[in-house]
């Protein structure tokens, strides 16, 4: 055969030499077959937005399996013979939803929804394949899903709901929800039958039929091989590579494929396993299955007891769409490439003694160590199988892998013990240790290995001398990614320790030492919502879900990247400058790229007919012109500096790169990328901005302690699921732009400008948008305007989505923030003078400044005549910095907090009766509010247990922290809204100037409306966001849209009801005769209002909150787990409880993420960011949320200044998430004075990774002891 067959939603497609190797499943749905709902983000099997359900069968058994697949990375001719469906496929508006769905909608486990087909489709697939899951196996299963917006634990609640096990809790959520959309089986499906029952309605093709393909195409050759005979005849065609699952790229990028390209999937000698001494494990056997054979052997062989273990470790590699297709010999392969690799399956293989066979031809085959293996030319060889070892019951293994968050990523240090005892004997006869992530070359500690055998490894004496040993042994290299070789290297010795914690006799441990053996054990997550509606105003105050929900989960939700392919479509990719800043450009050297068939053009700064800039003055908040391209000098290393455009967008991506840049000058000086740099360089006059100084309007005279110190907190990424996007096309007169933005006014005038056209020609158009935190509202503008200047220039329509690199690499962040405090004190904490000098880093610009919010926040809840602040801006060598979720508040109540934590220790007193004694007493329901929650949340008999638990375990500390917070919410800007009556049924329809990425804006607005008509919520919809519509208004933005687009309906409803009163007094009408009747008077029935905060029609008013968290610490590696939140929010009366229920729990959860694992490395020479990528960057997946998450809404709250009375819920409980960084410096203290650390103040760097965690402790390898 010369192409492939695959059905797709039910339908044969066929796929031949026109595609190529790199054209992946997810391009072919999306761009071929034209179905939008399977989304895209990292393109890496980092994110989860791509995934889709695959029924397909596989030698040597050919029994058919469900499993899910990262779509973006399946080669499209390695799904022959498979059935593949999508999110729209399984349920929609048409046909009806599928329960899980309708689940997860009801559960409101959908905000942005631009990751909610992914987690469809994962969960479809689990389900399918195995009906009988418990709570725990389905919470286990996500790894590979990530969700920015609800915090998790919603759409966890949803999914456990299927769970054989699900607690009444999770039942009771779900009572209502067969009310929630309707859903019916397709055609083929009766009711209430089990998928996986019937077969039939799954098309598989060529169940039985294996053959082989060859498909050529231009400059390539697939074959697909069946036997071994094939892939030997294929290598002998020149440069080569094997394929099986193509995960590896989700690793390694692959940057080229070479001519011939062999996929062995097929092939049956690879398939399988046998026993005979050894466990034979054939090399494409996926890793799943690879593990369902180890489970099963475990259990029913003692010799082979020890694959429990690994088990227990492969749970922790990648996620499971990845090991469904990666394969055991595509995971050693990788590493024998690149040694570097911290691949856990090699450290495990190698660990028990593993061999390894390698084929040089049919019938040729060597079987040799994996040591030898990483020595071997592996050119024209293929790895056949693995061999494990039986062991008997005197071998003991035990294995770990540190990562930086709890799933789903690389190991920093992984590790394999192996002991060996004599028989009936404590005594070693041998020893296997084995690590990875030290080097490219370090496998084995030989030395340390050898030392130990004819010892008794259970005592103080051997242990010292293996810890000293290893010591000198283990040398880690710098990898510029990864953390420090100090941290990597007691990180291995601690991890023996552990070991020998776990295995130690009981005899030969002081019990307190023992739980350091373990990795910590989180329980499986709960979480509990406390909040009153009054049934008397519904819909108002109603817990519902998004009104989107349902569309959403059926990927039907349209974004900006969702609309149906164009006629005549191009394809733009940013062109980035590589260089140091100050760098100068001069010119470009297309040539390679313009060698790749299907690119067709290239802009400069040129090329634009009107001005360079996305950021222009006479837009609202912008200061500074910032250049869309760069026309000369390089303000940051990833700065775009062209366009390049063809007809495929990775033939766009690919093709950027291969532009070269020509600088007239490179700027050799080492950029300034901190504020520290700054501060300490020539330039720091020219670079530092005074904003504001603020002096105290008096002082106290009472000093009993002066306490100082300096405060930092680090940039983060907003990491929305759906890149930066624009699609522009042309049309009659103008451009349709549908753009992934928050406002619609920047990017109407910036294209404008831009192209030099009238306004009014341009219509910018939002549906939705998938996730932004602020990062879509100014940087948004740049995209728009590169696609319109394609689209302008081309008169083609033209789709530009930045790639994760391109995104994470131009765009900017959070503000960076470092501060420098002096405080005098009573004896009782209460403030006399009050010092701060705080820096922010804005990156390369001036624009989006955000001194002025984080100074009113730094404020707090606290009495602050006695407070000095000097507040500043620093200019970096970075992208310009910008909003992002809760900005300059975030950094202010950080600061000021650890100001208390800090006053507290000095003083000896506790926390939060400083934080009490300097608080405003006037209007203040903070103090009233703490003492509630420490009373629901059992305060008091937690901290006597907490106590009790760290006097007897030495390694494992818990601690527990309040934190209190008044967040004060301000307007700005003016939002219109349009409500229209239509007279035929009644139904309404409102389009407004806000922009729908999540936070439920839509459904509280139509909530209001419905309310205030007195209409059934079914009546009311809302439509697309559009500058024809809606020209003029602010960004949606700082937690106020809702409430201010809200507003303005009301008023436009309240208009309706004036004009239609005439009429119902004459008389009792129903809603739809009335309607009929004014109709028939010719009374207009549309309606319009803008809210404008210089009307001053709304108020500013504040939040208060507090927060209790409980968090545990392995003193051994620096991991930690959330134990419990109970969080009390004052939030009115809420317009819709559910939705601000999870923008809560996503905003803390966000916030987790920041303080403890979202790290960002830049390259100190070039300014480069390193950490680029979902492999190297983490934001917080479903297994790092709190396991106990406790939501309070303060009981019979109203808000006199708010919409409704109600509040913003989006951006505040963010704030409060800084109380884990005093929490795990509370642990982190118990722990050094146990080790007999001096009792000091402890600041650890943020974020507090696993790494500044465990530095923090200062281990010293005589603190490791049994007795």
């Amino acid at each position: 055969m010369d192409h492939i067959v695959f059905k797709l939603n039910g339908i044969e497609h066929k796929a031949d030499g026109r595609y190529s190797p790199d054209f992946t499943l997810n391009e072919y749905i999306r761009t071929v077959a034209d179905i939008r709902d399977t989304k895209v983000m990292c393109k890496e099997g980092g994110c989860g937005a791509c995934i889709v359900s695959v029924r397909a069968s596989s030698p040597p058994t050919h029994e058919i399996k469900t499993f899910a697949v990262n779509s973006c990375m399946v080669s499209l001719f390695s799904c022959h013979g498979w059935d593949v469906r999508t999110a729209g496929y399984i349920g929609n508006s048409l046909m009806g939803y599928h329960d899980i769905q309708k689940r997860l909608a009801a559960l409101n486990g959908s905000q942005c929804g631009f990751c909610s087909p992914g987690w469809v489709m994962s969960m479809y697939s689990l389900y399918e394949s195995n009906p009988k899951l418990t709570v725990a196996e389905i919470e286990n299963a996500f790894a590979s899903n990530l969700c920015r917006c609800t915090g998790y634990r919603s759409i966890a609640d949803a999914f456990k709901s299927f769970a054989i096990d699900a607690g009444d809790d999770i039942k009771q959520k779900l009572i209502d929800v067969e009310d929630f959309g309707s859903f019916k089986c397709d055609k083929k499906c009766k009711e209430g039958q089990k998928e996986d029952e019937n077969e039939s309605m799954w098309c598989i093709i060529e169940r039985a039929e294996n053959i082989p393909i060859v498909i050529t195409g231009d400059g390539f050759k697939w074959y697909r091989a069946i036997n071994l005979n094939d892939v030997f005849s294929a290598m002998g065609n020149g440069e080569y590579k094997l394929v099986a699952g193509n995960t590896g790229q989700g690793v390694f990028r692959i940057k080229e494929y070479p001519h011939n390209i062999i996929d062995i999937s097929n092939v049956t000698e690879l398939k399988g396993f046998d026993i005979d001494v050894n466990l034979i494990l054939r090399a494409a056997l996926s890793l799943t299955e690879m593990m369902l054979i180890i489970l099963k052997l475990s259990k029913e062989n003692e010799d082979f007891s020890y694959l429990k273990e690994l088990w227990d470790h492969m749970d922790l590699v990648a996620h499971i769409p990845v090991r469904n297709i990666g394969t055991i010999g595509g995971n050693l392969i990788l590493k024998h490439a690149n040694n570097e690799f911290q691949s856990d399956l090699f450290v495990l293989l190698e660990a028990v003694g593993g061999m390894i066979t390698i084929a040089e031809g049919v019938g040729r085959y060597s079987i040799m160590s994996l040591m030898d293996f990483l020595k071997t030319d592996m050119n024209n060889k293929v790895i056949m199988n693995v061999l494990l070892p039986p062991l008997s019951k005197y071998c003991i293994l035990k294995t770990y892998k540190i990562m930086p968050c709890s799933q789903n990523s690389r190991a920093i240090v992984n590790a394999a013990f192996l002991f060996k005892f004599h028989h009936s004997s404590q005594i070693l006869y041998k020893m296997s240790i084995v690590y990875g992530g030290i080097s490219p070359h370090f496998v084995h500690a030989v030395k340390t290995e050898m030392a130990l055998i004819g010892k008794d490894p259970f005592t103080n004496e051997t242990l010292k001398i293996t810890l000293t040993s290893l010591s000198e042994e283990i040398n880690p290299e710098v990898m510029e990614t990864e953390p420090s070789v100090d941290y990597r290297k007691m990180l291995a010795l601690s991890l023996f320790y552990k070991a020998i914690l776990s295995l130690s006799p009981d005899d030969k441990i002081n019990p307190i030492y023992r739980s350091g053996g373990d990795v910590i054990k989180r329980e499986v997550s709960k979480g509990n919502q406390y909040y009153d509606t009054d049934p008397s105003i519904w819909p108002l105050n109603k817990a519902i879900p998004k009104l989107e929900a349902l569309v959403q989960c059926s990927g039907e939700a349209i974004y900006a990247n969702a609309l149906p392919k164009l006629i005549n479509e191009v394809f733009a990719a940013f062109v980035l400058a590589d260089t140091t800043p100050g760098s100068i450009i001069s010119d470009f050297d297309t040539t390679e790229a313009f060698k790749i068939q299907g690119v067709v053009a290239f802009y400069t700064a040129k090329d634009i007919p009107g001005k360079n800039t996305f950021t222009p003055s006479n837009v609202p908040l912008m200061t500074a012109d910032e250049e869309i391209l760069c026309s000369g000098k390089v303000l940051f290393n990833g700065q775009p500096a062209a366009i390049i455009v063809a007809n495929r967008e990775f033939t766009a991506n690919k093709a950027a790169k291969l532009v070269k840049i020509i600088y007239s000058v490179v700027n050799n000086n080492k950029p300034l990328i901190t504020i520290d740099d700054v501060l300490k360089s020539p330039d720091s006059k020219s670079r530092v901005i005074n904003n504001d100084s603020i002096k105290p309007s008096n002082l106290g005279n009472d000093v009993k302690h002066v306490v100082k110190g300096e405060f930092k907190t680090s940039d983060q990424f907003h990491y929305y699921i759906e890149p930066q996007t624009c699609v522009a096309k042309p049309i009659e007169g103008g451009l349709e732009v549908h753009s992934a933005t928050q406002w619609l006014d920047l990017a109407n005038v910036a294209i404008a400008q831009c192209l030099n056209i009238p306004v009014n020609s341009i219509n910018v158009i939002v549906r939705k948008v998938g996730g932004s935190y602020g990062g879509k509202i100014t940087r948004s503008a740049q995209i728009a305007c590169a696609a319109s200047l394609v689209a302008h220039l081309q008169r083609k329509p033209c789709r530009l989505v930045l790639s994760l690199e391109t995104n994470m690499r131009s765009i900017g962040k959070r503000l960076p923030t470092l501060c420098n405090f002096e405080a005098g004190v009573d004896g009782k904490g209460v403030i006399q003078y009050l010092k701060n000098t705080f820096y922010q880093d804005n990156g390369h610009s001036i624009n989006e400044v955000i001194v002025p919010l984080t100074v009113n926040h730094f404020f707090n809840c606290y009495d602050t005549q006695r407070w000095e602040i000097d507040a500043n801006t620093v200019l970096t060598d970075k992208p310009s910095n910008t909003w992002c979720r809760a900005p300059g508040s975030t950094e202010g109540v950080a600061m000021i907090e650890n100001i208390m934590e800090k006053i507290a220790y000095e003083i000896g007193q506790d926390p939060m009766q400083v934080r009490i004694v300097n608080m405003i007493r006037e209007d203040n329901p903070l103090i009233d509010m703490i003492d509630q929650l420490k009373k629901d949340s059992e305060y008091d008999a937690r901290m006597n247990e907490i106590e009790e638990f760290n006097k007897n375990n030495r390694w494992r500390k818990r601690a527990i922290k309040a934190m209190p917070m008044k967040y004060d919410v301000g307007y700005f800007g003016n939002y219109n809204s349009i409500v229209s009556i239509y007279h035929a049924d009644g139904s309404v329809v409102i389009m407004h100037g806000g922009i729908e990425m999540g936070q439920g804006l839509n459904t509280k607005v139509a909530q209001v409306c419905a309310y205030t008509l007195g209409i059934p919520l079914e009546k009311v919809s809302v439509q697309p966001s559009t500058s024809f519509t809606s020209p003029n208004t602010m960004t949606t933005g700082a937690s106020i849209g809702s409430e201010c687009v809200s507003y303005a309906t009301k008023k436009a409803c309240e208009i309706l009801l004036d004009r239609l009163a005439p009429i119902k007094a004459k008389g009792s009408y129903t809603w739809e005769e009335l309607i009929a009747e004014a109709f028939h008077e010719e009374i207009d029935l549309q309606a319009s209002y803008m809210y404008s905060a210089m009307k001053n029609e709304v108020k500013p008013y504040a939040v208060y909150a507090v927060c209790i968290l409980e968090v545990e610490i392995d003193i051994l590696t620096g991991n930690h787990n959330v134990k419990r939140l109970d969080l009390l929010e004052d939030v009115g009366r809420s317009l819709s409880p559910m939705i601000d229920v999870t923008q809560i729990e996503g905003a803390f959860v966000m916030g987790l993420g920041y303080w403890t694992q979202e790290n960002l490395i830049y390259d100190p020479l070039s300014g480069r960011l390193l950490t680029d990528r979902t492999w190297s960057y983490k934001p917080p997946g479903i297994k790092d949320i709190p396991a106990d998450m406790r939501i309070y809404f303060c009981k019979n709250s109203k808000n006199e200044f708010g919409v409704l009375q109600s509040k913003g819920t989006g951006e505040p409980a963010l704030c409060l998430a800084s109380v884990i960084i005093h929490a795990i410096r509370d642990a982190v203290r118990f722990a050094r004075l146990e080790a007999g650390h001096p009792d000091e103040w402890l600041q650890i760097e943020n974020p507090c990774t696993v790494e500044n965690i465990f530095m923090a402790m200062e281990h010293k390898i005589e603190h490791f002891k049994l007795m």
